[in-house]
């Protein structure tokens, strides 16, 4: 008697990434950071968020005070996130879909391109 078994292969591996530093920008405008990256953030709770258009490139950056135009940053046990759909709709860039990036460190900026 013969067999042809197929293996399982997931199509997303768990915990491939929890080392690496990791952004994901939501579709209801949420900035997600994973643990590593909220290390970036450096325990502020305020950040400044501004848009690359030619890069599609978004930049955070952490304040230590609220201003008019920051945004708040809430840490959880698993990173960090900021609400920012007002942001996303002012430049017409909310995503339709989840996009994960990776994120740079550029002077005071965290980058991220999407």
């Amino acid at each position: 008697m013969d067999f042809a078994f197929t293996m399982f292969k997931p199509y997303r591996a768990r915990g491939g990434r929890k080392d690496e530093p990791l952004v994901v920008v939501k579709p209801n405008g949420r900035i997600v950071f994973n643990k590593k990256a909220a290390e970036l953030l450096d325990n502020h709770f305020f950040c400044m968020l501004g848009y690359d258009s030619d890069n599609r490139a978004l930049g955070i950056m952490p304040v230590t005070q609220q201003e008019s135009n920051a945004f708040p940053v809430r840490y959880a046990a698993k990173g960090a996130y900021i609400g920012a759909k007002k942001f996303f709709r002012h430049f017409g860039i909310l995503p339709e879909q989840v996009v994960e990036s990776t994120p740079f460190q550029h002077g005071q900026f965290i980058g991220m391109r999407f």
